[in-house]
């Protein structure tokens, strides 16, 4: 909280004025354009301090910006005033206290733009407020996988793996999505669209405890269980390209009793070939060719 001290007889902050937004303070910077007034008597210098603070009188959630010395111009009563006419002080994120640097990585990281003023102060005297601005940009979701394992890795014909994941975004999607589950094979060329899990509305993690799937009518060979985000695509992406996920499943001939018991396969999100989730179509069907039913 800044508090301020007597401003008779001293240099005092008269306007301060910042642009009305400002999308990314990181990259771009802003300009603090501002006027003082006044004279002070003893020394030819006074200190100028700007901050960000969430209210215009500086009570709660301030950040210093810039604090720095200026040299007073003498007059004809043996005083000092400041520069007339407007100044301005260019705010970069380089050299900001690290406690603001991490404002603006806040900032620039929300979902939504924040309101803030620029308060200014010459010394320790009256502190003068900007008008609000709006920092940051409203952004899209993203979805993507964080997590996810596939238990067992290798059946047999007619075997139960179990399956589950985590999708992600942080910023909110204003409607319900669906999480679609495809049976591939090794190249990922989708064979079967297994199922689809709803996802909310909002922001955060969505999951899918271990669910299980019987195999059914399934040949040996390696395969790929694929997980699109948002499969029908009706949430509009800040990144439409990270949205697919893969398990490799392996589907091995009749052996003794035990031999399939193999360790779990971790979500797999770094892929050897870059899919589109436009490839895969859940009205392609064909689950019945291959499973038991969509335990979904």
């Amino acid at each position: 909280m800044l508090a301020a001290g007597s401003s008779s007889a001293q240099v005092q902050m008269l306007t301060v004025s910042v642009p009305s937004t400002v999308a990314n303070p990181i990259s771009s910077g802003f300009n603090i354009n501002y006027t003082m007034t006044g004279s002070k008597a003893g020394l030819a210098s006074a200190q100028v301090t700007f901050y960000m603070s969430t209210s215009p009188t500086g009570s709660t959630g301030v950040y210093q910006l810039a604090s720095f010395q200026i040299t007073l111009n003498p007059n004809i009563y043996g005083t000092f005033s400041p520069p007339t006419g407007t100044q301005t002080r260019f705010i970069s994120a380089s050299g900001l206290p690290s406690n603001t640097y991490s404002l603006w990585q806040s900032i620039v990281a929300a979902c939504q733009p924040q309101t803030w003023y620029v308060l200014g102060r010459v010394d320790v005297n009256n502190i003068v407020s900007s008008s609000a601005s709006q920092m940051g940009t409203t952004k899209q979701p993203d979805f993507f996988f964080t997590a996810g394992t596939l238990s067992p890795a290798s059946i047999q014909p007619g075997g139960t793996t179990n399956i589950s994941f985590d999708v992600y975004t942080q910023c909110p999607a204003s409607s319900a999505s669906t999480v679609g589950l495809f049976l591939a094979d090794a190249s990922y060329n989708p064979l079967a669209y297994i199922g689809g899990v709803s996802v909310a509305a909002g922001s955060g993690t969505s999951s899918l405890s271990p669910t299980p799937i019987t195999f059914t009518s399934i040949s040996p060979g390696n395969y790929t269980i694929l997980l699109v985000a948002d499969v029908d695509g009706v949430v509009s992406e800040s990144n439409e390209s990270n949205n697919v996920g893969a398990f490799e499943l392996t589907v091995t001939t009749p052996l003794k009793a035990g031999a399939n018991e193999q360790s779990e396969e971790k979500l797999n999100v770094e892929l050897p070939v870059e899919l589109s989730s436009g490839l895969y179509d859940p009205r392609m069907g064909g689950a019945s060719d291959y499973i038991r039913q969509t335990p979904f």
